[in-house]
């Protein structure tokens, strides 16, 4: 039993870093050109997922790496209220960054709702973190990826009943894993992705509004 607990502890935590929400941006990017294959030039596809694994992925989590050896953080759980919002403020500014970059690139519109969603679902975070309290920020992420998608889907008109089925069956197997590592509980696991789907449903709005 205590050998079966280890190893599933083991694919629980593994699970948690592939699933983890600083990658979904460019996961979420990859798929949107896999569906939309003959919209742009291989040159745009290729800046924007370079630009996204420098800017959201490489540099945050060197900026992380810095700070644990630094023992500004305590541990890479970020257990602490201030460590939480400290970090949420900084990926705050990548992602305001990362908005205000494609924003000048019309060919990236479709984009615009998921990255703009993403900016203040992380204002949320801080928010929450402010007052001590831990919303799933991996919840965070699947809510708003799966909601953007399904949005998304509705206005193009693109059936993709078949990926959004499979995203769903994999959200569910990253938050039980998070569940069973007890990194949060289940109400910190919904409210997490209510404010990620919440956020896409008002930067699509936003979106279509005054674009």
């Amino acid at each position: 039993m205590k050998r079966q607990h280890k190893s599933l502890k083991i694919i629980s935590q593994a699970i948690s870093i592939v699933g983890h929400p600083v990658f979904w941006p460019l996961y979420i990017a990859i798929l949107y050109f896999k569906l939309t294959d003959n919209y742009f030039l291989p040159q745009n596809k290729a800046f924007l997922l370079y630009y996204l694994f420098i800017i959201a992925i490489f540099i945050p989590l060197l900026f992380f790496g810095v700070l644990l050896y630094t023992k500004y953080f305590s541990g890479y759980q970020l257990a602490k209220p201030k460590e939480r919002l400290f970090f949420s403020l900084i990926m705050a500014v990548v992602y305001f960054l990362i908005f205000n970059k494609i924003s000048h690139y019309h060919q990236f519109i479709e984009l615009y709702p998921f990255f703009l969603g993403i900016f203040l679902s992380i204002l949320c975070l801080a928010f929450y973190n402010f007052f001590e309290q831990k919303p799933s920020i991996h919840a965070m992420a699947l809510g708003g990826s799966l909601t953007y998608l399904m949005i998304w889907s509705f206005y193009t008109h693109i059936d993709i009943l078949p990926v959004l089925n499979i995203l769903i069956l994999i959200s569910a197997i990253i938050l039980a894993a998070r569940l069973y590592l007890k990194a949060h509980n289940l109400q910190e696991i919904v409210r997490g992705f209510i404010i990620g789907s919440l956020m896409q449903f008002v930067a699509f709005y936003f979106i279509w509004l005054y674009y």
